[in-house]
């Protein structure tokens, strides 16, 4: 305790200590997103044969099929009517902006839904041509719900979302929507671009981690050498 008491410039070697717990904070968090994005890539490739399932089964908590990233297929296609669309903001696809185009669907003989994250289009959507043909082609993956945090909160009766909040919607819409929804992953549509799903999971995590221990190991040096 005496050593520390005389160390010179003492606050500037607490200010130091300080930013090596930052850092290596940084680092953990940057180990820990990159050990979460190595298994979700691990699940799609552990899950890449399609499951024929109904959208009752989605409603379902005790179908073994229904699990989020499971690769699935939507039995009987041609029941399902379009109730309304929406707009994701601040989707980027090849350096351009635009959003993706969410759907709901209803089945035609009972009150089961269906929410379909149909694809990429661009800012300047033309909304006569996006799905004119309805050449979709209801095979994806299911994803789960995104949950409220910081940020704009999605504003009643508007055509965009900021997220795919499944409260917000059955709140909108007064319906109860299933447990997943869908993320298309073949025919999406005229105009709609497919989501590539792996790509938000091949961020560099693991090099970013290591430059953070790096300048921490650094700091370290400087401190112990002062």
């Amino acid at each position: 305790m005496e050593k520390l008491r005389n160390i010179p410039h003492k606050m500037l070697f607490y200010f130091g200590f300080l930013i090596v717990v930052i850092f290596l904070i940084l680092s953990f968090w940057q180990f820990n997103s990159f050990q979460k994005d190595k298994s979700t890539l691990n699940e799609f490739k552990n899950n890449n044969l399609t499951t024929s399932i109904s959208i009752s089964d989605v409603y379902s908590s005790e179908n073994n099929n229904i699990f989020e990233f499971n690769k699935v297929s939507i039995k009987n296609q041609k029941n399902l009517t379009k109730i309304r669309n929406w707009y994701l903001r601040s989707r980027v696809n090849n350096g351009e902006n635009g959003y993706n185009l969410i759907t709901l669907y209803k089945e035609n003989n009972n009150e089961k839904y269906l929410l379909v994250n149909n694809g990429w289009v661009p800012l300047d959507k033309n909304k006569n041509n996006t799905l004119l043909n309805e050449e979709i082609v209801f095979v994806g993956r299911l994803m789960s719900y995104d949950e409220q945090s910081f940020g704009q909160d999605d504003i009643p009766s508007s055509e965009y979302l900021f997220r795919i909040d499944k409260n917000f919607i059955e709140s909108e819409t007064k319906i109860i929507l299933p447990n997943y929804y869908l993320t298309l992953t073949e025919e999406c549509g005229d105009g709609v671009k497919c989501i590539d799903l792996e790509v938000p999971y091949s961020a560099p995590h693991l090099s970013y981690a290591l430059q953070w221990l790096f300048f921490a190991s650094c700091l370290i040096i400087v401190i112990l050498r002062k």
